[in-house]
């Protein structure tokens, strides 16, 4: 059986690597929701999520990348103590990158996490 190069070639095709376009950051598993099919079972009790440190460290590997979107994710990122700091840093890097903010959108109305809709609003000016 011929190895994976060779039956490319055989065919006329080729695999190139394309730079990365979107960098994917799991901010934690701390969710003010408990979803049975969550694929991170995230929920409220769950304490894992990224601190301030790592988060500095991502945010200086990025300003040395070309990828121009970057995707957070997790539970609920805006629940994490350090959302608004993530952020913020991300906005600061020149050039801007696209950001997404992966919210389960009732972090929106949920006790506790007043004003994440004007933040994300004045963030992406």
């Amino acid at each position: 059986m011929p190895d994976f190069t060779t039956s490319l070639d055989a065919h006329g095709l080729s695999l190139r690597r394309k730079h990365p376009a979107v960098l994917q950051i799991n901010v934690g598993k701390l969710c003010n929701q408990s979803c049975a099919h969550c694929h991170v079972d995230a929920g409220p009790r769950r304490r894992e999520i990224m601190t301030r440190k790592t988060i500095a460290r991502i945010v200086d590997w990025l300003a040395d990348s070309k990828i121009p979107t970057v995707d957070i994710t997790g539970g609920a990122p805006e629940m994490i103590p350090v959302f608004r700091y993530l952020v913020d840093r991300f906005r600061q890097l020149r050039p801007r990158r696209n950001l997404i903010d992966r919210c389960d959108l009732t972090i929106f109305v949920a006790t506790g996490h007043d004003g994440p809709t004007e933040f994300l609003a004045d963030a992406a000016l």
